[in-house]
């Protein structure tokens, strides 16, 4: 966990940060499961929308986390998310609303906080300190496939003119390498798009293997034009952590969604 540091608002919410990025003055939080109003396997900072919770209680969670994080909540951009490779560039037009079918969101618009939920895949940061621009990506093993990261990359390259050589990205709490086991069909779906894989897929038990998100993404990040110094990883494995994060498979799929909020 060297790479973030954990705070607790006075409302209760407990959340973490990449000092990495708030050194350079970029709003930015991770919620955990504490400081909400949700109950059971929900309990108790629950911000996902796809899941059994009940409209009060996402609101009053969404209000706190903002609050924690220091950004206003009626602004928050977020999206529905279906583990595909769609970034979106927003500015005010967006302000406050929900995109469909999108895993990345790109702004260079200051106050206007972006959101995305996770539970166990990987949240990644990005912030381009030069230009000022901001992006947000959800990576599970899907989006990570189809190369999210680097996308995400290029989206603030064509539409900022960013310089990845100038951004630094956090990776957030997520699956860990030692936790994250995967069968053949997804083996294969992985290798149809990716012929060398020794470095992010390591053998399991009989018919299974390892897969390493983090290295997978990091591996990507560099090819894309980052700087290895420039990538900050968390360490967290939420499925090691599900008292503190939410965890699909730790749970056996029945959770909340905690969220990462950035902001200009």
């Amino acid at each position: 966990m060297g790479e973030m540091i954990f705070s607790e608002h006075e409302n209760g919410v407990r959340w973490a940060t990449f000092p990495a990025l708030s050194k350079l003055g970029l709003r930015h939080g991770i919620s955990t499961r504490e400081g909400g109003h949700s109950v059971n396997e929900l309990a108790s900072l629950n911000l996902g929308l796809k899941v059994n919770d009940s409209p009060e209680n996402l609101r009053r969670n969404r209000q706190k986390f903002s609050q924690a994080v220091g950004v206003d909540d009626y602004r928050v951009v977020s999206s529905g998310q279906v583990h595909g490779d769609h970034v979106a560039v927003v500015d005010e037009r967006q302000a406050g609303q929900r995109l469909p079918d999108t895993d990345g969101l790109v702004t260079c618009t200051s106050g206007l906080p972006l959101l995305l939920f996770f539970a166990d895949c990987v949240p990644l940061l990005f912030y381009d300190p030069v230009r000022k621009v901001i992006g947000l990506s959800h990576a599970g093993w899907k989006g990570t496939c189809q190369s999210i990261g680097p996308r995400t990359l290029s989206v603030m390259q064509h539409a900022f003119g960013t310089d990845p050589e100038d951004c630094l990205i956090g990776i957030g709490p997520s699956i860990g390498p030692a936790d994250y086991e995967v069968d053949e069909p997804v083996l294969r779906q992985i290798q149809s798009r990716w012929t060398k894989t020794d470095s992010f897929v390591h053998s399991g038990r009989p018919g299974h293997w390892m897969l390493d998100l983090w290295e997978w993404n990091r591996l990507q990040l560099i090819e894309a034009g980052v700087s290895e110094t420039n990538i900050f990883i968390s360490g967290i494995s939420t499925a090691q952590y599900p008292e503190q994060f939410f965890s699909h498979r730790a749970s056996g799929g029945q959770t909340g969604r905690f969220g990462v909020l950035m902001s200009l």
